[in-house]
């Protein structure tokens, strides 16, 4: 069973946001994990409304060539749980802060140029 929460070792939470580009904001780590094995994770941080997708991380993907089926799977879904996360703490708007990769944000309709992805929370989270 796949389960998304932050992360709970709070010492090992500290040292994945060390170095990253953080604002001053609540900043948290999403761990992903399938039958207790971590398959990736998201960096994130609330600043002023906005959630602030820090870093994406899917085992068996550096980031140097376009993410393949389950790594496509793992952070689309991380994505998407970074939303949520965002809006149960009233982001109205959603940013990474890291260019796009590979038209990753961008064929999930987000807004780009050369330094970051960005976009309202409805592109993701949908309101009835």
């Amino acid at each position: 069973m796949i389960e998304i929460l932050p992360m709970e070792d709070r010492e090992k939470e500290r040292s994945l946001l060390e170095g990253l580009p953080l604002s001053g904001g609540e900043a948290r780590v999403l761990l992903m994990k399938d039958k207790g094995e971590p398959l990736g994770h998201a960096a994130v941080e609330l600043w002023e409304g906005t959630l602030r997708i820090l870093k994406l991380e899917a085992a068996g993907w550096d980031g140097s060539q376009k993410p393949q089926g389950e790594q496509i799977f793992i952070l689309d879904t991380l994505m998407r749980s970074a939303a949520s996360y965002g809006e149960t703490f009233g982001a109205g708007k959603i940013e990474t802060a890291f260019p796009d990769f590979f038209s990753f944000f961008q064929a999930r309709g987000f807004e780009t140029d050369d330094a970051h992805a960005f976009g309202p929370m409805s592109l993701i989270v949908k309101y009835e």
